[in-house]
């Protein structure tokens, strides 16, 4: 017999009612820390190959078998950009001055 989450939810809630386990197995999971490396990630593949669109980074990622920041193994056009607003937000990304060839020609009055 397979047991859907429903099952378990309820089985646990008749248990934390009897007083066998506690009520807090209940509560939503805190959401965790991220350490940073999927930021570090997706912001060096998109600095390794600009032109590259979100559904292509997208793509990447699950060829590298890199787990979303929820755990799953399909990554969306969103989550990747999710992660580089984060990286620009951090000054890993977009947002680095560029350094052109040519000087800009000063105008003197």
């Amino acid at each position: 017999m397979q047991a859907t989450a429903g099952c378990v939810v309820m089985t646990v809630r008749r248990l934390a009612e009897e007083g066998l386990v506690e009520a807090t197995l209940l509560d939503r999971a805190q959401p965790q820390p991220s350490d940073g490396r999927l930021i570090r990630l997706v912001a060096g593949i998109k600095a390794a190959a600009p032109g590259r669109t979100l559904q292509q980074i997208a793509a990447q990622l699950e060829a590298m078998h890199e787990r979303t920041p929820r755990g799953g193994t399909r990554w969306h056009p969103s989550s990747v950009k999710h992660l580089l607003v984060q990286a620009e937000r951090l000054g890993l990304a977009g947002t680095a001055p560029t350094v052109s060839a040519q000087p800009t020609p000063r105008v003197w009055r």
